[in-house]
């Protein structure tokens, strides 16, 4: 069997979601009558609150052994659809937010422990993530952290759960706004927290999940410095 040690980089081309879209519109996402609404060419498939909350499933356009088969994988509770690449269609455009979002800094994962779902993901869901390691929280502790390349995001994140959740989740969103300060005033400050340092010298803020209905916890940052995003 030839060895390979290069892979197309990976695309998440939609993510499911247990949430109103008029939560999500109420936050000044646009959000189609079919609830759809694409950030960076994602589409976050919003299917209502009152079954299954958070993220049901993901689908990749990946590089691995079996995508041609388009198999459906569940790892721990979370649910994996991947296709080939170039097989889900053109990357769809994102349309204006009022919230100000223009894109996605990273999707993450936290799983119940991190080596097991990597070793279930990896040449069948992913290619091999560009690194992984363990890191040291500010507590002390360390945490298993792999991260992969990703088509329109910074950075694909998976990181331990720390003994805080019972099945793997995709347990956080981290958006880009291009102005953190307006949206944050759109948004509404009993919405969110007060802007913080999020390194980089970037800032951002967590949506209120209580608040504002939502599911997932949610970021919005600064661009990265240096780019120009509107």
């Amino acid at each position: 069997m030839e060895i390979q040690h290069r892979w197309d980089t990976p695309r998440t081309v939609s993510v499911t979601v247990g949430d109103s879209p008029d939560a999500w519109r109420n936050v000044g996402f646009f959000v189609d009558d079919d609830g759809s609404c694409v950030i960076g060419g994602v589409d976050f498939r919003l299917v209502g609150d009152d079954a299954d909350r958070g993220v049901q499933d993901v689908t990749f356009e990946a590089d691995t052994l079996i995508a041609n088969d388009e198999p459906t994988i569940n790892i721990r509770g979370l649910t994996y659809h991947v296709m080939a690449p170039g097989t889900a269609g053109d990357v769809l455009e994102t349309p204006h937010h009022s919230n100000l979002c223009t894109g996605i800094q990273k999707l993450e994962i936290c799983p119940v422990e991190t080596w097991f779902t990597l070793t279930q993901m990896v040449h069948r869901i992913l290619p091999p993530p560009y690194q992984a390691f363990p890191y040291r929280n500010p507590d002390g502790n360390p945490q298993h952290v792999a991260l992969w390349r990703m088509q329109n995001m910074e950075v694909f994140e998976m990181a331990d759960g720390m003994g805080q959740t019972t099945k793997d989740e995709m347990a956080m969103f981290f958006f880009i706004v291009s102005d953190l300060d307006t949206s944050r005033e759109m948004i509404g400050a009993n919405n969110c927290t007060e802007p913080f340092p999020m390194g980089e010298n970037r800032r951002g803020m967590v949506l209120s999940n209580k608040a504002l209905n939502l599911s997932v916890r949610t970021f919005m940052m600064e661009p990265l410095p240096g780019t120009n995003e509107h």
